[in-house]
């Protein structure tokens, strides 16, 4: 099962997220090797993947694999991504090939500066 964690981000200003990929099953890090990693930030959990306003962020734009061996990678939500304040939903999948695995979810709080 994936890890559900909240985050919280000041509206208009870039946030920097660091995760750890963990095995659902195992509960030891996920190797990241060859795995692209893919974060949806959503209005809503029950606005579609492929909603126009679902931003995407994804390995090389926005997000980097910090340590394949170990499952460490980090996230620049741009500023662009967080203009408006209130509660969105953000989820970060792993993808390799035809498989998608979810590794971390939550709401993500904007606040109003």
């Amino acid at each position: 099962m994936p890890t559900r964690r909240a985050l919280t981000a000041d509206q208009n200003n870039d946030m920097e997220y660091a995760g750890t990929a963990i095995n659902d099953d195992t509960r030891e890090p996920l190797d990241l090797t060859g795995v692209t990693l893919e974060m949806l930030l959503k209005p809503s959990e029950r606005i579609a993947d492929d909603d126009p306003s679902v931003v995407t962020l994804s390995t090389g734009d926005g997000i980097t694999v910090d340590a394949p061996l170990t499952g460490a990678y980090s996230v620049t939500i741009p500023d662009t991504a967080l203009t408006e304040a209130g509660i969105r939903w953000y989820r970060v999948d792993a993808v390799q090939g035809a498989s998608r695995k979810t590794i971390v979810y939550g709401p993500l709080k904007i606040r109003d500066l």
